[in-house]
This record gives C-alpha cells, structure tokens and sequence, in this order.
C-alpha cells in the first residue's frame, strides 16, 4: 500500500484528500467520478466545508483516492491511524458476511486447516490488500473475496 496515503498527524479531511488527490495527478472531477458524487461536494471537501461525510461519500472518497476507508475516518475523527494489515482468510472456506476464523490469524498458518487451501490477505486478483470484510468484493477491481469451488 503507498505510504503516502497515511493521513499525517494532525492533518483535516479538506487537507489529506487535497495532498492524495494532487499526488495521484487527479483532478477534482476525476476524483468526483471514482468515486461516485458531484464534483462540487469534492471542492466543498477540500476547502473545508464539509467534515462529515456520509457512509456513500465516505465509501465512495476511500475508491477514488485507493485509500482505506479507516484513513478517511480517523483524519475525520482526528484519531491516530493504525497500521493497517490485512485479514487473513481461506478463500474457499470464508462465508461472505461472516467473521473470519480465529484460526487463520494465527501467524504461522500458512493453509486453511479444514481444506489446506492457502491463506490469502489480500485481493486474489488485483492484489489489494483486504482490510475489512463488511463487502464480498474487491473496491478495487469489484472481484468476489470467496473462491468458487469446482466441485460445489
């Protein structure tokens, strides 16, 4: 993940979208289309006017700037960022809308004990990294976490 996605300390909502914005070369109209709104609500954003963002705007800034959408809410909250990991999984096993299995964060886990598929933490076909399980698909490329089976 690029390290200048992190939201600096202390830095507002209107400042980390305008600084990861203009590092992605993109205009706000670009950045209004990734993600799905008006491109006057992206201006309201970055000049300060807006410091709520609704679940939509929130989910829709997050695509468009290819930033987690826990950077966005602690620049919002004015809360210190975590590192971000990804969530370890068996891609066949894993039911959509279900926690993850205890067992596959172990750090020494390599495969899937009930079905020795390898764990993944990460997009199987873009490579994003999965940091939150509350969608079935990749923001990024819109493809299913889960594997389908060939022989269900």
């Amino acid at each position: 993940m690029d390290t200048f996605k992190a939201p600096q300390a202390g830095e507002s909502l209107a400042a980390y979208v305008l600084r990861v914005r203009k590092a992605l070369n993109l205009t706000q109209f670009e950045l209004a289309d990734a993600a799905g709104i008006h491109e006057r609500s992206v201006g309201k954003i970055e000049r300060g006017l807006t410091t709520k963002l609704s679940h939509k705007t929130l989910q829709g800034i997050a695509v468009g700037l290819g930033a987690p959408v826990e950077y966005l809410e602690a620049v919002i909250k004015g809360s210190e960022v975590k590192p971000v990991q990804g969530i370890r999984f068996c891609p066949r096993c894993w039911k959509p809308g279900s926690a993850t299995d205890e067992a596959w964060s172990n750090i020494k886990a390599k495969y899937c004990y009930l079905c020795g598929t390898q764990l993944r933490s990460s997009c199987t076909h873009c490579g994003e990294l999965v940091v939150s399980f509350r969608y079935k698909f990749c923001a990024v490329c819109g493809k299913p976490y889960k594997q389908v089976s060939q022989n269900s």
